[in-house]
């Protein structure tokens, strides 16, 4: 398996972690189909997460890279899918904020995702899925930046 592979399916047990009950979280995304690794959206159970890849670039910078070593920064990106549970304004907006809020938690808690990677950063938007042809759900979505050292020619 390549570590790009790896970092994936670390961020994606990681994810699972977030079960509403314990780490101050409001959600639980703990059942097996809540989330999901690059599929179309298609949300069957909320709340549920998507987490999709983007780039992944490499940098040598001189006097910090080693000559058998590159920098390596990967993007992932991680939607989120909630309900209103009431007709309150500005509720959907506000559980958006709190799945932000579960999903930016759990993974700054991990920021080496167990030794895959040597830190993370997050940032998020929110959107009312009424703006998005999804009406009722409220959406959040995280773009997560890894960053890793990778030695030339190998997987690790």
């Amino acid at each position: 398996m390549s570590r790009e592979r790896n970092i994936v399916n670390r961020l994606k047990t990681d994810l699972e972690g977030i079960n509403g009950s314990s780490g101050g979280y409001t959600y639980d995304l703990s059942g097996d189909d809540q989330v999901i690794i690059g599929d179309q959206f298609n949300p069957i159970r909320l709340p549920c997460l998507y987490l999709f890849i983007g780039t992944t670039t490499t940098e040598q910078a001189a006097g910090r890279t080693l000559l058998t070593q590159y920098d390596r920064t990967m993007t992932a990106f991680v939607v989120g899918f909630v309900q209103a549970t009431n007709d309150n304004p500005g509720e959907l907006m506000l559980r958006a904020l709190d799945l932000q809020s579960d999903i930016m938690k759990c993974l700054e808690s991990d920021r080496g995702l167990n030794g895959y990677c040597s830190d993370l950063e997050v940032a998020g938007q929110t959107y009312l899925g009424g703006e998005l042809d999804l009406p009722s759900l409220g959406i959040a979505a995280l773009e997560v930046k890894i960053t890793y050292r990778q030695d030339a020619g190998t997987g690790t």
